[in-house]
């Protein structure tokens, strides 16, 4: 199903920000510039729709605590996706197509869908404006079609949930001043949109009798995965282990589930940004560089592994600072953004947020990983458990996962695409380097968490079999983990552990077999992804790494481009249009300056002319009857330099071919005429006032 939602007014969603210090209240909009509404602002409608059904005795308490869920206890009847401008996909396609260009910079597309309004307040004694009242918004053009997709978890709750859709009448802020007046309504998907989601790329017949899965998650829109203290102001930059985990868990079942885990065989690891399909990995916290050393012209930087002692004495080093690297030591990074929210009073009498937390009110912001990114992992499992596992998985629908998944966060496309058999390979040596891929726990021998060198020792001697393992310049960072019960309602114990990017070098004098390393997890918790290493020979103590490769702003020229490419090209001539005209007046500055006398005079003559004359051959004629003799020339020379039909032609040509497309202009040629000898007389009274001004 999906919400429609048609401005009839004028709206502003108010992202809680500001731009340039020219508008005090924006609307939300996303990374390409297209206004959007928040799933939580929809809900948070719907919620007081329903809310006032039941107090007008049309929806009982308990319906409404089972359609809108309880906090920490109860989940939402239904899903909610960010409300998208209608044909959204199709939008975002064509603008990729000039990705890289001015044309298509977040605030010109901003632009086609939106414009300021000014506000102030009346003080009503005096009658006056109130001293610094002067506020700018941003508004949403009325007539736009939104939609949001809604998922309903509980198809009993169907009818229910389209009466409060069909209440809801006003969204966003300034709602008793016009603002914000909308029609929505709940619409089911024809058969033919309704089309299953595949998540299942491997056959059966593909697994062996240990398999490595290869997962990925696309984010269709931002995710929050909480840090183990629960700020919800700050999120990791990966998908834990154990939210894939839980993904499994509720598309096998409680019971399928347990009897599958109590074997302890099924790994899920971290889910990593990955880079040109592959999976990177978190860069060592070993890798340090030269303090403010930037990369060079080849997008390279160099860096010493402190791993291996290198002689820095004479140079002031700091921390590489990289937090994930591919396999061909490219840098990559995971874009996260922060929104803001708000929750109104208890006492819906009171129409705004307040703040106080005394009345139920408060103002918070999320911090959220960015959708458009692809993450990836591996499920580790025997034959028996795979096939359970890509059984519930095919059936599976759309998927949401993460804090907040009931609105707008959380929506995304996970694929099992590949399978490899895991085989342990003998590797006979006597040093090594270990990673620490994913944060691990480890316990000593009295049962506690202890996340020194010595239980590490322990840990990695009884794996290997032998007695003589040293650990040599470890590099350890410690963090904290934690956790949630969901069953038990209850925190799991907060313990400290090695984070992920930590290293050591390992010796061995008796040497040691590597490859029983390989595919395996250190520790406890490992099913959730914890304990996760990597092991390799030792390197070289130089390592370059590189800038991840910049998609380039080339783009395909189309025959019949889309209506918001022709809006911005459109807008971009109408904008160079502008730029000309005040560049030839300002070229004719002298002829103007050397007639000032006559210049404001001549200008409101051009002005009555312009607006008498429907085209340019016309006013020249008209021009040429002026009987005043400098009056005349000075109108003739400003006509001269600013000829419509050339400037047009001129125009539209550098536009063609600078983006390589035709377009078609929105004005013909007398409206294009009437555009310039607007702008010119705007431009010739400014002048004029220059002109008095320096007198």
């Amino acid at each position: 199903m999906k919400i429609k939602i048609k401005l009839l007014s004028d709206l502003c969603t108010a992202s809680g920000e500001t731009h340039n210090s020219l508008i005090d209240l924006d609307v939300v909009y996303d990374e390409y510039g297209l206004p959007y509404i928040p799933a939580k602002r929809l809900k948070g409608c719907i919620r007081e729709a329903a809310l006032e059904m039941q107090e007008l005795g049309l929806v009982t308490e308990t319906q409404f605590g089972q359609m809108f869920g309880q906090s920490g206890s109860q989940k939402s009847a239904f899903c909610l996706s960010n409300a998208y401008i209608e044909g959204y996909n199709n939008i975002v396609s064509d603008l990729n197509k000039f990705q890289g260009t001015e044309l298509v910079s977040q605030q010109n597309v901003l632009e086609q869908y939106t414009y300021t309004r000014t506000q102030t307040a009346i003080d009503y004694e005096t009658g006056v404006a109130d001293k610094n009242s002067l506020r700018t918004i941003r508004v949403v053009k009325k007539g736009i079609v939104f939609e949001a997709e809604c998922s309903l978890i509980k198809p009993e709750f169907q009818k229910l949930l389209e009466n409060a859709v069909s209440i809801v009448k006003h969204i966003g802020v300034s709602r008793t001043r016009g603002l914000g007046l909308v029609n929505m309504e709940l619409i089911a998907l024809d058969s033919r949109e309704n089309i299953e989601k595949e998540h299942v790329f491997v056959k059966k017949e593909a697994l062996k009798e240990q398999n490595q899965l290869h997962y990925t998650i696309y984010l269709k829109s931002p995710v929050i995965c909480k840090s183990e203290q629960g700020n919800q102001a700050e999120t990791k930059d990966y998908i834990a282990g154990n939210k894939v985990l839980g993904l499994i868990a509720g598309a096998l079942g409680s019971a399928s589930y347990q009897e599958m885990m109590s074997k302890e065989d099924v790994i899920v690891t971290n889910a990593y940004i990955c880079m040109d399909g592959e999976r990177c990995i978190p860069g060592r916290i070993s890798l340090q560089k030269e303090k403010d050393q930037p990369y060079n012209e080849k997008g390279e930087l160099m860096l010493e592994d402190m791993l291996y002692g290198p002689d820095v004495q004479d140079r002031q080093m700091a921390p590489a600072g990289i937090d994930y690297l591919d396999k061909k030591n490219r840098v990559a990074a995971v874009d996260t953004q922060i929104s803001y929210h708000h929750q109104r009073p208890q006492d819906k009498s009171i129409g705004h947020a307040t703040g106080n937390a005394e009345d139920g009110s408060s103002f918070y912001q999320l911090c959220s990983i960015s959708a458009g990114q692809t993450f990836g992992g591996y499920i580790y499992a025997n034959r028996q458990n795979a096939e359970r596992i890509l059984e519930a998985v095919k059936k599976l629908g759309d998927i949401r996962m993460g804090y907040g998944r009931s609105s707008e966060f959380g929506a995304v496309d996970f694929q099992i695409d590949s399978v490899q058999k895991v085989e342990e390979k003998e590797k006979r040596i006597k040093e090594a380097v270990l990673t620490f891929v994913s944060d691990t726990i480890l316990y000593n021998e009295y049962g506690m968490a202890e996340a020194g060198t010595d239980t590490l020792k322990k840990y990695l001697e009884e794996m290997l079999d032998i007695t003589d393992l040293e650990i040599r310049n470890p590099f350890l960072q410690y963090t904290t983990i934690g956790g949630y019960n969901v069953t038990w309602k209850q925190r799991k114990p907060i313990i400290q552990g090695i984070e992920k990017g930590s290293v050591v070098l390992l010796y061995s004098e008796t040497g040691f077999d590597a490859g029983q390393l390989e595919h395996t997890f250190i520790g406890e918790r490992v099913a959730e992804g914890y304990g996760e290493i990597e092991v390799d020979k030792p390197e070289e103590k130089q390592v370059v790494v590189y800038k991840p490769e910049l998609h380039s702003g080339e783009h395909q020229q189309k025959e019949l481009i889309s209506d918001i490419i022709n809006q911005l090209l459109n807008a971009e001539f109408e904008r160079q249009m502008n730029d000309r005209i005040r560049t030839k007046l300002t070229e004719s500055g002298k002829t103007l300056t050397k007639n000032a006398d006559v210049l404001n005079a001549a200008v409101s003559k051009l002005r009555v002319m312009v607006k008498a004359e429907k085209n340019y051959e016309n006013l020249i004629a008209e021009i040429e009857g002026i009987e005043d003799t400098k009056k005349r020339e000075l109108c003739r020379s400003i006509v001269k330099a600013v000829n419509p039909k050339t400037l047009t032609e001129q125009i539209c040509r550098q536009l063609e071919e600078k983006y390589d497309v035709g377009f078609e202009l929105r004005w013909n040629e007398n409206e294009c005429y009437r555009m310039a000898y607007r702008n010119c007389i705007t431009e010739l009274k400014y002048l004029t006032k220059m002109g008095k001004g320096e007198q």
